[in-house]
């Protein structure tokens, strides 16, 4: 299984891509801002902007840098980066320094601990900085124009597949699903799939704020720029193709893709999503029994509206994990069994050769 991300490198895409950057409509936002030359990764850029304009916009700090977090946990540095995130108060060049640090977690949750470079060494310049500075005030003043956001960080519970088990989208609005790109260049038609395959798993997913979005956006703080497309414009061929070849639903035949929020099904007909009534039958347990699993077992639960969900390909990898543990305790046992067995016997022996002289 894969990211999003991972998914998208795997995949050819048509040529142009899926959903061509070039028939996004594209917005310029005129400023007086210039920005400069930056002394650390772009994609560290990109995060602390992110980041810290979801900070601004009241997410709360553990929640704006979740995914920093949990990339510092998995290497042991869980006590340092909630430290670093004790720093960062707002937008002020403190706080945008420290962030640049926090963020550098972020490869540790994404690609794994091998790409990891010590945060220590992250020393963003006063040109970085206020370059920083100038993108979160852009990001401000965009999402005060298009907003306000109805969830943002969000994930797809429900909506992944055999194929994708992860990935994690940047904003909602009332209408439109929007990603943040904050690069030199336009749009590329690995960001514009990217988007689209976010939008058929959050119809998919147990998530109701997708039901409302009528387009795809993306905006660059960097260029202060703002591509938007209607999902209306959008071919059933090309939302069956990316929902059955890439994503791996069912293929979809809608007369009109503008219904696509209330037809469409993933495998199964629906039926990925597990109900507590669900799980109980499949596990042959009580709710108490199901909860002390999900407690103790690390059971995969998702909570929504007070009630408990599982995806049914998580459920079937949890079973295949115990099953697993089950099976290595069973032959930790007879390994156990066997050498008590041995020594009993070297013990037995040992008696009767002391008996018989």
């Amino acid at each position: 299984m894969a990211s999003v991300t991972q998914r998208i490198k795997q995949i050819t895409q048509p040529r142009g891509g899926y959903l061509k950057p070039s028939e996004f409509e594209k917005k310029e936002f005129i400023d007086n801002e210039i920005l400069n030359e930056e002394n650390i990764h772009s994609s560290l850029v990109g995060l602390a902007v992110d980041y810290l304009t979801r900070l601004m916009l009241d997410t709360p700090p553990e929640e704006a840098f979740k995914i920093s977090l949990l990339g510092a946990n998995l290497i042991g540095e869980e006590r340092k980066a909630y430290n670093l995130l004790k720093k960062i108060k707002g937008i002020d060049d403190s706080s945008i320094y420290y962030a640049c640090k926090l963020v550098g977690y972020d490869v540790c949750f994404r690609a794994g601990p091998m790409g990891y470079k010590n945060v220590d060494e992250i020393e963003a310049d006063t040109n970085t900085i206020n370059n920083i500075k100038i993108m979160i005030k852009r990001s401000i003043l965009f999402f005060n124009k298009c907003g306000p956001i109805t969830k943002d960080g969000f994930t797809f519970e429900g909506g992944y597949t055999k194929i994708i088990n992860s990935g994690d989208g940047d904003f909602l609005t009332a209408d439109t699903l929007w990603d943040f790109k904050v690069s030199k260049n336009n749009p590329t038609s690995a960001h514009t799939l990217q988007l689209l395959i976010y939008y058929i798993m959050g119809i998919h997913s147990i998530h109701s704020e997708f039901k409302t979005i009528q387009k795809l956006g993306i905006f660059n703080p960097r260029t202060n720029c703002v591509y938007l497309k209607k999902i209306s414009d959008i071919s059933n061929q090309i939302i069956e193709e990316v929902s059955s070849e890439v994503i791996g639903y069912v293929n979809i035949s809608n007369s009109n893709n503008s219904n696509y929020s209330q037809t469409s099904k993933p495998i199964s007909e629906n039926e990925d999503l597990l109900s507590m009534a669900d799980i109980m039958k499949v596990l042959s347990c009580t709710r108490y029994m199901v909860m002390k699993y999900y407690s103790e077992k690390d059971l995969p639960l998702v909570k929504m509206n007070n009630k408990y969900f599982i995806n049914r390909y998580d459920l079937i990898e949890w079973l295949e994990k115990m099953e697993a543990e089950r099976k290595r305790h069973q032959m930790i046992s007879l390994v156990v069994s066997v050498i008590a067995i041995i020594f009993v016997i070297i013990f037995m022996l040992f008696i009767f050769n002391s008996i018989g002289r």
